[in-house]
């Protein structure tokens, strides 16, 4: 996830050291109720082309 605040996170879990952050990777157990149907994928075949 980008668009955060690098110097807030780095402050706040990195103080006193050399890490520094580059994205966020929000992990948990997610809802089904919010969440829309898939949707359709294409084949391998309607996708990709060997010549």
């Amino acid at each position: 996830m980008s668009g955060f605040s690098n110097k807030a996170v780095d402050s706040e879990f990195f103080a006193d050291t050399r890490i520094k952050s580059n994205f966020i990777c929000s992990v948990g157990y997610g809802s089904n109720e919010n969440l829309f149907p898939r949707n359709p994928r294409l084949t391998f075949e309607e996708a990709g082309r060997f010549s």
